[in-house]
């Protein structure tokens, strides 16, 4: 997902306020999942949470809208990383270079 989009989603998501968060969300294409009811999967702990899904990024909190503010921080985490433009790898720092020459002493 390009981090523009990712990062339109989310300012879409922050601008709207109570229930119209969530409809903005479910209407960007996002799952909300509330807790299991089911008495055998409460042993596991992301099954007794609420998870919000959008764009291949999932969060989980307490409440829906805890879990859709979890998911926009995600977003903006998502897409402030820092990927080379020909295959997305993370940038390297040195980017194949040597080291820089040393300082002469003063």
């Amino acid at each position: 997902m390009p981090p523009n989009s990712l990062a339109a989603a989310a300012a879409e998501i922050t601008a709207q306020q109570g229930l119209c968060k969530i409809l903005k969300f479910q209407d960007l294409g996002g799952n909300l999942t509330p807790p299991s009811d089911d008495p055998q999967d409460w042993w596991e702990p992301e099954n007794l949470t609420h998870r919000a899904e959008l764009h291949g990024i999932t969060a989980s909190a307490d409440n829906f809208f805890d879990a859709i503010t979890a998911w926009v921080k995600a977003a903006h985490q998502a897409g402030t990383r820092n990927r080379r433009a020909t295959d997305g790898r993370p940038d390297c720092p040195y980017n194949g270079q040597g080291q820089a020459p040393a300082t002469p002493a003063a």
